[in-house]
């Protein structure tokens, strides 16, 4: 084969591929969108020492519905005095498959059925979806002190309902552990 025929071969490979992957990779963004409209983001207080952690601006409240989970202490990080702080992403990773939790991180305290957290990021894989969540208020822990928790929410899914972008499936599947409140 000549040279010319190899460049060709190989351009018509490249393109194929880009062409593949764009089409694989539009269906994900599109479901990602219409979760994230569903489970809006919160933001919270993070420059603020005396406030830090609070709720700011609120997106979707959710209620944990099934037994306790783990949760990380929430944290901030900054360089110096004058420079901003920062939130560390440090969230106690809790894997569901259905109705069971495959696996659960150790965190700093666990939260109870009913605990309202509130969605900071959601991001969308090829077989999970996953939540980071941020409990909307302090919770009370045995030492007498109040900390908000940091979760990672990651419900494992056939890779065929994400690539379906069944967001009304994925819903359910969220909303069994974690219900919208009122």
């Amino acid at each position: 084969m000549s040279s010319h025929g190899w460049i060709r071969l190989l351009i018509g490979v490249f393109a194929t591929v880009i062409v593949a992957g764009t089409a694989q990779a539009s269906e994900p963004a599109e479901l990602r969108d219409a979760l994230r409209q569903r489970y809006t983001s919160s933001r919270m207080e993070v420059q603020n020492v005396t406030t830090a952690g609070a709720v700011v601006r609120p997106g979707t409240v959710l209620r944990l519905e099934t037994g306790a989970v783990p949760a990380k202490r929430l944290r901030f990080i900054q360089a110096s005095p004058k420079s901003p702080r920062f939130h560390v992403r440090d969230y106690a990773r809790v894997e569901i498959a259905g109705d069971r939790v495959l696996a659960a991180e150790r965190g700093d305290f666990a939260l109870q059925p009913g605990a309202r957290v509130v969605v900071l990021d959601l991001k969308v894989d090829r077989d999970r979806v996953r939540l980071f969540t941020h409990t909307a208020e302090p919770v009370a822990l045995p030492t007498g002190r109040a900390e908000y928790g940091c979760t990672e929410f990651v419900f494992r899914l056939d890779p065929d309902v994400i690539q379906r972008a069944d967001a009304a499936t994925i819903a359910q599947a969220i909303e069994r552990w974690l219900a919208r409140a009122a």
